[in-house]
């Protein structure tokens, strides 16, 4: 085998595994973009909707960070890609408002209130986190919502305790 064969192979090997490692890791960059889930936050406005997947966020008072079903006139919206990506964020933010992770960011001295700025910051950070250590986000999640499940069932119970209390109480003094 001639020399400049020799070294040819020798120089080619070399940047074929080097060219192969980067073709890999362009795949498993692109391979995370998939998982990753994007959003966007705006603020609430009464007469603007969104055909997209969607939910709301509190953004003043003690309960800046809460995720709610329906609108209110303090709150962002979050619009999502998919279903997925919304129930994503929406647990997400559940967790980061069970976990007060908003409150440092809470300012002002009467009505404290997020900003749309820092909201994103706080549910970037807890996604980056969630996604770092997926099986352990998911296991809590789950324990999460099974927490929630039981404390609503709690609450119809209370709730029938206070009515049986009324009714009692009705029998005895207004009949």
């Amino acid at each position: 085998m001639p020399t400049w064969q020799k070294a040819f192979s020798f120089l080619f090997f070399p940047f074929f595994f080097s060219l192969l490692k980067c073709v890999r890791s362009g795949a498993s960059k692109t391979l995370n973009a998939h998982i990753m889930h994007t959003f966007q936050i705006k603020t609430y406005r009464k007469n603007s909707t969104s055909s997209k997947p969607h939910f709301f966020i509190l953004s003043k008072g003690l309960n800046a960070g809460k995720p709610l079903e329906t609108p209110c006139p303090n709150c962002f919206t979050i619009n999502t890609e998919s279903e997925e990506a919304r129930n994503f964020y929406f647990w997400l933010s559940y967790g980061l408002w069970q976990a007060r992770a908003f409150t440092p960011y809470l300012t002002g001295s009467v009505v404290p209130f997020i900003r749309i700025g820092d909201a994103r910051t706080v549910l970037l950070a807890g996604q980056e986190k969630a996604l770092k250590d997926r099986r352990k986000y998911l296991k809590s999640l789950a324990l999460l919502q099974d927490f929630e499940k039981k404390a609503k069932i709690l609450q119809k119970q209370v709730e029938l305790v206070k009515q049986v209390k009324r009714a009692i109480m009705f029998q005895i003094l207004l009949k």
